[in-house]
């Protein structure tokens, strides 16, 4: 096998470019891959050291030999399954390029691309998330919490969590050559760090001239920055974060939004869909949708639908609403994902009789949708879905029924409902 084609097999550019940090500081190569064997922490250690740590190294090593180094298991066994990954999309990426590496696999602390997760404030509480990324998690998953800590950061009796108390000042001195930004959380636009350094960089990047296709010539900052946000304000501290979005090259909004109205509001625990309508049509002022690989300039946005049991039916009516409303031109700008944690909440996780409703709703459904991206993305949730249940029916029901008392909801009232 040719040395190219080999480490085809294995290379993803993000360890020898990028530095991703969870809300409690831990060090991952990207925002899907599993832990370090030995966990590597902002609050423990430098920037640089853990970005040419031991373990740092040994997975670029692995990747540049062809080989696959299991903290990537979640792209790789994508590709097995024959989906796309992750890993594929982030080679293709045009805005990074491969630095030069060292003869023991280090990497210039040149970061081209930065996921940080300042903490963990969140002003949600969804179903298939947890205190390590809500803060709003944090009462409710000590009083469910199933002896793991999947829902609660038991090690500290904290709410929000913080990736250090200086991630900040530390992050600043490796803006420099940043060429793209993303900003997740928690929820990222009402997180005091996220405004100070949106600050530093539109206060500090230069500002350049661009052609903007056919449109007059623009002058912004040159950089590329990606949210993923639920969109329920728009402003931070009376500054609206529109104004200094349009200082930068092309901001892309990914607005996490699940549902509408009875099922949308099910699933994110404090989700309104008339306070999303009302920021929507501030917010398509200034942006146009467009599918997460436009590459135009501007403010663009599109959806992110994190698919679980509990809005999975929701699909298809769920594209309808949001070109009835003229948020979206066609599915092509909704990405649709799957939850794989946690178990009371994943597709693959429902019952042989939900499933067969399901399998049955979208072959009545799938022949209408024209983007063969939203085809791919919905046989990929459906081809999960069909794996064989990690939870029994009655764990997932106990822990349904627990989260309906704590938050006086009713899953029975918005599963198979259509009510938009």
């Amino acid at each position: 096998m040719a040395e190219n084609e080999k480490r085809e097999k294995s290379f993803c550019i993000l360890p020898f470019i990028h530095l991703y940090a969870q809300p409690d500081g831990e060090v991952k190569p990207c925002c899907i891959a599993g832990g370090f064997d030995e966990p590597e922490s902002l609050r423990e250690k430098s920037i640089e050291e853990i970005f040419n740590s031991k373990q740092f190294k040994e997975l670029r090593r692995d990747m540049l030999n062809g080989t696959r180094n299991k903290i990537c298991d979640v792209c790789y066994s994508k590709e097995d399954r024959g989906e796309n990954s992750p890993r594929h999309n982030f080679n293709k990426n045009t805005l990074w390029s491969m630095p030069e590496i060292g003869a023991d696999y280090s990497a210039p602390l040149e970061f081209q691309h930065i996921d940080i997760r300042f903490s963990n404030l969140c002003n949600y509480k969804c179903r298939m998330c947890n205190h390590n990324f809500s803060s709003n998690w944090f009462e409710d998953a000590k009083t469910i919490n199933d002896g793991g800590n999947y829902l609660y950061k038991s090690a500290e009796n904290t709410k929000v969590l913080k990736a250090s108390d200086t991630i900040v000042e530390d992050l600043i001195p490796y803006l420099g050559n940043v060429k793209s930004f993303y900003f997740a959380g928690g929820e990222p636009l009402i997180m005091p760090e996220h405004f100070k350094v949106l600050n530093w960089l539109y206060n500090n990047l230069p500002v350049q001239e661009f052609m903007n296709g056919g449109d007059p010539i623009i002058e912004a900052r040159d950089l590329s920055i990606h949210y993923n946000t639920n969109l329920s304000v728009i402003k931070y501290d009376e500054q609206s974060l529109i104004d200094l979005w349009r200082g930068f090259r092309r901001v892309y909004l990914s607005i996490s939004c699940d549902g509408v109205n009875e099922v949308g509001e099910y699933q994110r625990t404090g989700f309104k869909t008339e306070r999303f309508e009302e920021n929507m049509e501030i917010i398509k002022q200034f942006a146009k949708p467009a599918s997460v690989w436009n590459q135009d300039m501007g403010i663009i946005y599109g959806f992110q639908y994190t698919t679980t049991n509990l809005n999975i039916h929701h699909i298809f009516d769920f594209i309808d609403y949001m070109i009835r409303k003229g948020h979206i031109k066609s599915s092509e700008e909704i990405d649709f994902y799957y939850a794989w944690g946690p178990d009371w909440v994943s597709i693959q996780n429902m019952s042989i009789d939900d499933k067969q409703k399901i399998n049955k709703l979208f072959s009545e459904k799938i022949k209408y949708i024209s983007s063969e991206k939203t085809k791919g993305e919905l046989d990929s949730l459906l081809n999960y879905m069909n794996k064989p249940k990690t939870y029994t029916n009655q764990k997932v029901k106990e822990m349904r029924d627990k989260l309906d008392k704590i938050n006086d909801t009713d899953f029975k009232s918005i599963f198979y409902k259509n009510k938009i």
